[in-house]
């Protein structure tokens, strides 16, 4: 080597750390005198010297090398001269892989190219030959190999235009792409089966809707072409309470990738479903989020479900707890009336400890038959039942009692508990038991404008004190069991009902149902589209 590569061998020695890797550029002499440039990578061993790796410097970039770099590629390049007429200017080795024919073959006879197009693709390769703005985009068509196997065929391609801008020359790549198409085509085949909706939102450099799998009109009760034209369709219709928590998952879409989110969503008809979705960030080169894949599905009747359990399962631990509590109650004074029995002197103090007995005995068997009936309550599925049928059934338990039980007007329904029934039986009998001298129970339904309905059930009897407005409904309170009217107040939350008692003491009671949008409709006839029953 000359003494410049000698010092730099010599440099790398002393100054460059122990294990410090470089690459240094040498000159050395042939025999023939002549001067050979070359590149040696300097490799530190542990002993203070080192390995060098030397190999010839690359010379210039000749055509040579470029012819064979473009003969070794496995994708199909192509130089086509279109006017005054087709003429291959050029094609690689790549052909015969690619089409099946060599490149004497498709130089002697181009042709050969458009014959192998599908009938159905000519047209749209045709049209891109004679206008330059439809080759910006690749071209993907089918191709007939010459085994006579249908691929599927690649072209980036890029324009040459003559003097009065019509294409004269195409120069392209074209690859064979019939793996790809077809796992996209087994993923589009999958995503449109699927009973999920399935989608991609483009959000760099514009947002938009790149893709809907046709469940969405199922999940969201809106059909694909509104998801293309306004990409934020879905956020547009999730509930007002839960729509921050939504735009956040979009916001800071790597906190909740692959995390389940729950939400409500307003369908058409302006009723809730809930909502599991999970999104996927997509991101760039950079870092950036450019676009999030996900996942929709309706979960509405495994979340009733799921709220079912929970409020089941609450109740029969409350209930468990307080019964467990009463029974040893009455179990104590059971056990004492019977022990003072056996110590009374006279019929007199026996008597009344062993009715004291009975009582409690009684009692016992009230609170194992509560036990029996709260057990019932959100055992069954909620289903969409006519509410006048239900006052109706109710009331003929009270047939020929002399009093007028008025059901509401034919048409609303409601979603409620198989137990439903026994509330407007409860709600009867409490007006004839407490309300003193009735002559009439009258039901009706209030629609309201924020959605949803009231059930209101009035008497013309004594009506609820003031304080006791509240108290009616717990467990225990009354002049009877004091059951009913709490075991109608536990049916109707099963379905996110509530009861309240709203009625002039002295003019008569008048209890009110508030049914949530979701747990009641109008059932309407035909001819009778748009009609809504009176209230009351």
């Amino acid at each position: 080597m000359d003494e410049g590569s000698a010092w730099r061998v010599h440099a790398a020695l002393r100054y460059r750390g122990t294990g410090v890797r470089d690459t240094l550029l040498l000159r050395f002499v042939a025999r023939s005198g002549e001067p050979v440039d070359a590149t040696a990578e300097f490799l530190p061993t542990t002993g203070g010297g080192a390995v060098l790796v030397v190999s010839r410097a690359p010379g210039p970039w000749t055509e040579e090398d470029a012819s064979s770099l473009l003969d070794r590629s496995q994708d199909l390049v192509l130089s086509i001269r279109l006017k005054p007429t087709v003429t291959i200017r050029y094609v690689n080795a790549a052909s015969a892989v690619v089409t099946g024919y060599s490149a004497d073959e498709l130089r002697s006879d181009p042709g050969r190219l458009m014959d192998a197009i599908h009938p159905d693709d000519r047209a749209m390769v045709g049209a891109a030959a004679r206008d330059a703005r439809r080759l910006e985009a690749p071209l993907i068509f089918r191709f007939r190999h010459r085994s006579g196997e249908w691929r599927w065929l690649e072209v980036s391609a890029t324009p040459t235009l003559g003097e009065s801008g019509q294409v004269v020359a195409i120069d392209g790549i074209a690859r064979d792409v019939t793996v790809r198409h077809r796992l996209e085509e087994q993923f589009r085949l999958l995503a449109e089966r699927s009973p999920e909706m399935i989608y991609r939102v483009r959000l760099v450099p514009d947002c938009g809707t790149d893709y809907v799998s046709p469940a969405c009109e199922a999940v969201t009760g809106h059909p694909p072409e509104e998801f293309y034209a306004d990409p934020w369709l879905l956020l547009r219709h999730v509930h007002p309470d839960d729509r921050p928590i939504v735009e956040g998952s979009i916001e800071l879409a790597q906190d909740f990738c692959n995390r389940p989110l729950r939400f409500r969503l307003v369908h058409p008809d302006a009723s809730l479903h809930w909502i599991e979705q999970v999104n996927v960030p997509v991101y760039d080169e950079a870092g950036r989020v450019v676009a999030i894949e996900g996942v929709c599905r309706d979960v509405t009747e495994r979340q009733e479900v799921e709220a079912t359990l929970q409020g089941m399962n609450r109740r029969m631990n409350l209930l468990a707890r307080l019964t467990r509590h009463d029974i040893l109650n009455q179990l104590t004074v059971l056990l004492g009336s019977l022990e003072l029995a056996g110590t009374a002197e006279n019929s007199t103090e026996l008597a009344w400890f062993l009715s004291r007995s009975r009582e409690a005995a009684w009692a016992i068997q009230r609170l194992t038959e509560f036990t029996r009936d709260y057990q019932e309550i959100g055992m069954g599925v909620p289903d969409w039942v006519s509410l006048t049928a239900l006052v109706r059934r109710a009331a003929d338990s009270f047939a020929g009692g002399g009093v007028a039980i008025e059901a509401p007007d034919e048409g609303w329904e409601i979603r409620a508990d198989p137990l439903i029934e026994q509330v407007f039986y409860n709600l009867i009998e409490n007006a004839l038991r407490h309300g003193g001298k009735v002559g009439r129970v009258r039901f009706s339904v209030e629609a309201q404008q924020e959605g949803g309905a009231v059930i209101v059930c009035e008497d013309d009897g004594e009506g609820v004190p003031v304080n006791e407005k509240e108290q009616i409904f717990e467990r225990g309170h009354g002049r009877n069991t004091g059951l009913g009217l709490y075991l109608s107040r536990e049916i109707l939350a099963t379905t996110g009902m509530t009861i309240t008692e709203s009625g002039r003491p002295g003019v008569g009671a008048r209890f009110e149902i508030r049914v949530p949008p979701d747990t009641c409709r109008v059932h309407r006839a035909p001819g009778q589209e748009g009609l809504l029953p009176r209230n009351g």
